[in-house]
């Protein structure tokens, strides 16, 4: 967690709550960003590893005792005491849970009371490492390309000591359609094979969790900034740039912030380009496949899209394969009211490939049943002071 001026990633693997009636959870990687008193000045990173539960142990949250503050949220740490309850697997795996500090000077250790160490490393020159400047006065992440360079961490998976996990902050310049000037700042989470490669063939059911605050815009949504008004989480995707196909496709589930009474809620990628899908394009194309859940009495769909100067906003996808060639879409929003709400639900997201503009439908195919080497948060134009990403694994 961030402690004032200090910033704490922690990447993690364990049970979610909420899922464990109905799937087997594989994994989670989570990037979760939140301050504390601690007046801490450097700037540092905790990357937490266990095998199938949220697995914390007592000593970091007695370690912040004095300052009334833990190294999780209250709602993180309500989630362990109730894992540690509830997990009956939980006892043959409290030995695996193993925490390292990679401390502004890149230098691995193991955190107080662990046994064993695991490797990690960062992908930045000394002199790039996160500093002061990159958060704001009351400790959150200042996630803005104005930073111009990337601040990437990996570890090995400790269930597959072949495989690789990292966590990217991604603030380089970015272009965006013709948009040169655009401000898209991305927060990554990546599988990597035992080549360095992401796995296209991980996370085919996730549930991807964007928590945080949402300001304003960096520039006024007007002229070539006009549709530059939601945070996209993308899946099923890979490393945009590649020369890979499967990697350079993707789907992305577009949550607008800005109030418009039309806005997209979904996008496919492929070649850089992107097909963009409004509620009247979703319905028409996926007609009873596609069920939109907060209507008015005369069943016109209300966008819960009025999320700028707002705090603690949490939006939520839950994607998976219900069979060879059918991908069910699931979407949750809290505009800070504490409440989630179901958003839209799209049962066969094949139904959308016959969209004008989809110029590769075997691709689209191919891209709804592979995996995703990359889960990306992106924030086009949007202000975000993020608390938490966090991408859920899971086997039906």
């Amino acid at each position: 967690m961030l402690i004032s001026k200090s910033l704490v990633l922690v990447f993690t693997i364990y049970i979610f709550l909420s899922l464990v009636m109905e799937y087997e959870v594989l994994d989670v990687a989570s990037t979760v960003i939140n301050e504390s008193s601690s007046t801490s000045i450097n700037p540092s990173i905790l990357i937490n590893t266990t095998k199938v539960s949220n697995c914390i142990p007592q000593h970091i949250t007695d370690n912040n005792d004095g300052n009334n503050s833990t190294a999780l949220s209250l709602t993180e740490s309500n989630k362990t005491n109730k894992a540690n309850t509830n997990n009956e697997t939980n006892n043959e795996n409290t030995g695996i849970c193993k925490i390292l500090r990679v401390s502004d000077s890149i230098s691995c250790s193991e955190y107080k009371g662990n046994q064993s160490e695991i490797p990690c490393e960062s992908n930045d020159s000394d002199e790039n490492n996160l500093k002061v400047d990159n958060f704001a006065d009351n400790g959150h992440l200042l996630a803005d390309t104005k930073y111009d360079q990337q601040y990437s961490f990996e570890l090995t998976d400790p269930v597959g000591q072949d495989k690789k996990f990292r966590v990217t902050m991604d603030f380089d310049k970015h272009t965006q359609s013709e948009n040169n000037d655009i401000n898209s700042p991305r927060l990554e989470i990546v599988r990597e094979n035992s080549e360095g490669i992401p796995d296209m063939s991980a996370a085919k059911n996730q549930e991807i969790i964007w928590y945080g605050n949402i300001h304003e815009y960096f520039k006024e949504p007007k002229d070539k900034f006009e549709n530059e008004t939601s945070i996209d989480l993308q899946f099923n995707t890979g490393r945009h740039g590649s020369n890979e196909p499967d990697e350079e496709r993707g789907f992305g589930i577009l949550f607008d912030v800005s109030g418009s009474s039309n806005p997209y809620l979904l996008e496919y990628r492929d070649e850089g380009k992107y097909v963009k899908y409004d509620f009247n394009t979703t319905k028409e194309l996926a007609q009873d496949s596609f069920i939109f859940h907060q209507v008015d009495e005369k069943d016109n769909p209300i966008f819960n899209n009025n999320l700028t100067n707002k705090e603690n906003v949490e939006l939520k996808v839950r994607t998976f394969l219900t069979d060879k060639d059918t991908r069910m879409i699931e979407t949750f929003v809290d505009n800070g009211s504490g409440k989630e709400i179901p958003y839209w639900t799209l049962s066969n997201l094949s139904k959308l490939k016959e969209q004008e503009g989809i110029n590769d439908e075997n691709g689209f195919m191919e891209t709804i049943n592979q995996g995703s080497g990359y889960v990306i948060a992106r924030t086009d134009n949007i202000d975000t002071r993020p608390s938490s990403f966090k991408s859920f694994s899971f086997d039906l």
